[in-house]
């Protein structure tokens, strides 16, 4: 049987399910620490102790449909006009197989083909999965960050302002003007409290290996800094995140910053908000609206009246844990400065959406642990598809703190955002 270090098995997983449960044709089931077994070789073993220790409990279940499928159209297309187009530089940067050029513009995912024994394949998954978010367009989003301690519970949120606006892998922005030649910029900007309020961050990454731009806005001094690339992997204002833990692959730094390489393959519980696609509209601005409350409350819980000790606060309890199939790819760090040691991420072979990061510390010993709750959309006669970013949870191990990232009060694809935006100036207009 073919495992690795964090204890995903690759092999005769359907096997021990069986011999633990007999009971994979069930559609739905609860796992606790009662029937934790069920679940072994299907989560990080960190994960696992949480639903033994009874921490966690989990809702394992099936998909009424094939999140493989509900991407965007020109995602779906380029997973076969893609086929060999593209390849990595010496520095992981994307060009042209034929002509070894950058491209101008990049279509959906840039490699479909991603082999296991390939040397370049771990860069490969990180860079579609930067694309796979690049793929819903801009989006503009409202987030809860809310913070979790094991003795304290539900604390406090912060309330955030989301933008990202892409240049490639977003069909309908081959037309838009990149003259830095940027893959993506994105923004965060904080709205509530009061004394963290305009405070805010900016990224623009190039589609090159040109280091990533970093900057801040303090309101207390009114002007916007450039932050060093080593800072992206610092607390995040004040929570357990660093700026690096962002977006869809739980990766958000530039691809060769980090020495990668796809270490197995093999299925994972991935979480998901419903069993079924999440209803999107299109609004009167043009914009398409993620519709959750179709989906029913979110639980979470620290929400439940629970005996002491009972349960650790920050899981969804009313999630949807589905297997997926995953690339198990090895990220580790080239500075020496850079205060994350090798991370282990669990990513979609299909969808491209990362389920689960594990962090060690630079000596080696676990720190903390990532993972995610994804919400998949389409409209009511399923021609328009998307993916949401749902909601984000890390957890320190030695603090036994939580931060988590809730976007279910507004989530928006293909949004019409001004380029202005992610200039100097309109960075600073934004958050004065």
């Amino acid at each position: 049987m073919k495992t690795h270090k964090n204890g995903i098995m690759v092999l005769a997983v359907m096997i021990v399910l069986a011999i633990a449960t007999g009971a994979l044709a069930a559609k739905e089931q609860y796992v606790d620490k009662s029937n934790w077994e069920t679940l072994k070789g299907l989560m990080p073993d960190v994960a696992l102790n949480w639903v033994k220790s009874g921490d966690m409990v989990v809702r394992y279940s099936t998909l009424d449909y094939d999140p493989g499928k509900v991407l965007p159209e020109w995602v779906l297309e380029s997973k076969m006009e893609n086929i060999g187009k593209y390849t990595l530089t010496e520095n992981k940067a994307i060009v042209e197989t034929a002509t070894g050029n950058p491209p101008r513009f990049i279509k959906g995912i840039p490699f479909p083909d991603v082999k296991l024994n390939d040397p370049d394949g771990g860069a490969k998954v990180i860079w579609n999965g930067f694309y796979m978010r690049n793929a819903n367009g801009s989006l503009s989003n409202e987030l809860e960050v809310k913070f979790f301690g094991r003795k304290t519970g539900y604390e406090r949120t912060i309330l955030c302002d989301w933008f990202s606006k892409p240049f490639d892998g977003y069909e309908p922005a081959r037309s838009e003007p990149n003259p830095n030649n940027f893959e993506s910029v994105n923004q965060i900007l904080i709205k509530s409290p009061y004394d963290m309020a305009g405070t805010a961050m900016m990224t623009w990454k190039y589609r090159t290996d040109k280091e990533n731009m970093l900057y801040g806005y303090v309101p207390a001094i009114r002007r916007v800094r450039r932050l060093t690339p080593s800072g992206r992997s610092d607390a995040l204002f004040g929570s357990d995140y660093a700026q690096d833990d962002g977006g869809y692959v739980a990766y958000d730094g530039a691809v060769n910053y980090f020495n990668w390489k796809i270490i197995g393959e093999g299925e994972v519980l991935g979480g998901f908000i419903s069993t079924k696609p999440t209803l999107v509209t299109r609004n009167k601005a043009g914009h398409w609206d993620f519709n959750f409350k179709n989906d029913g409350p979110i639980q979470w819980s620290f929400e439940k009246k629970r005996e002491k000790n009972s349960g650790a606060p920050w899981f969804v309890d009313s999630a949807v844990w589905a297997k997926r199939p995953v690339w198990i790819v090895e990220g580790i760090p080239k500075d020496i400065y850079y205060n994350y040691g090798r991370q282990i991420f669990y990513i979609d072979k299909e969808t491209h959406c990362c389920y689960w990061k594990v962090i060690d510390d630079r000596t080696g010993k676990h720190w903390k642990t990532l993972w995610y709750y994804w919400s998949m959309g389409q409209d009511a006669e399923k021609t328009v598809s998307w993916n949401a970013m749902l909601i984000t949870t890390i957890l320190d191990e030695r603090m036994q703190h939580a931060t988590c990232q809730d976007g279910n009060r507004r989530y928006r694809c293909g949004v019409d955002l001004n380029s202005n935006q992610f200039s100097l100036s309109g960075f600073t207009a934004l958050c004065k």
